[in-house]
């Protein structure tokens, strides 16, 4: 075999290998599109990011929604310094060696008001809202779980498949109210802003007042 003949070959290769990397790639994209699919949790998150980036777009917001956003700004900005007023507060009195226990589901409530929320043009959840989302999410991992440990034991295809029919019907539950939500926020962001203020105010007041009430 002469060297010209090798040189050949050794081109012929390199170009079979070449195009066995760009098939490859198309291969890797659709492998992570039936990656995503099998994972409705991430596939309704993302669907809900496009919802709130289309929402921003399209509203045209009245001077009353400025308003409004600047005062739910200001209200979560309260709460915030209210909330580290309460957990300064806190750490004294560990300090002090003072009893806390009758505070203890108040600061807990506490801890749960004073997580951060994001003020936007887009979909802001209301705290009914991120109620009823969470207890959906909790029910949805409670089967998953369920699953696991049914197959773990070796449970019966009926008793999985069973199962399997519920998870699915809880995540498509889920994803109906979040449609519903974007819907909602759609047809009257205006409301839409009102209780989420209506909500703000209610939790500035409880932390002002265990804030009073702390020793």
């Amino acid at each position: 075999m002469t060297r010209r003949t090798i040189g050949l070959i050794s081109i012929a290769l390199a170009v079979v290998v070449g195009i066995g990397t760009l098939v490859a790639v198309p291969a890797v994209y659709a492998e992570t599109k039936t990656v995503t699919a099998k994972h409705p949790a991430v596939c309704v998150e993302t669907k809900t990011v496009t919802a709130k980036r289309l929402v921003t777009a399209k509203r045209t917001l009245t001077p009353a929604d400025e308003a409004n956003l600047q005062a739910l700004k200001a209200l979560y900005k309260q709460i915030r310094d209210t909330a580290k007023l309460i957990r300064d507060k806190v750490k004294a009195a560990k300090a002090a060696h003072t009893d806390l226990t009758t505070f203890a589901a108040d600061l807990k409530t506490a801890k749960m008001y004073a997580t951060h929320r994001a003020v936007s043009h887009g979909i802001m959840l209301t705290e009914a809202e991120r109620t009823a989302l969470a207890a959906m999410q909790t029910s949805i991992r409670t089967l998953e779980k369920l699953l696991k440990t049914q197959r773990k034991a070796k449970a019966s295809k009926e008793t999985l498949d069973a199962l399997k029919v519920q998870i699915k019907a809880a995540i498509a539950v889920r994803t109906a109210y979040l449609k519903a939500i974007h819907t909602a926020a759609l047809a009257n962001y205006s409301a839409r802003l009102l209780t989420l203020i209506a909500d703000a105010n209610v939790k500035l007041t409880f932390l002002q007042g265990l804030l009073a009430r702390l020793p």
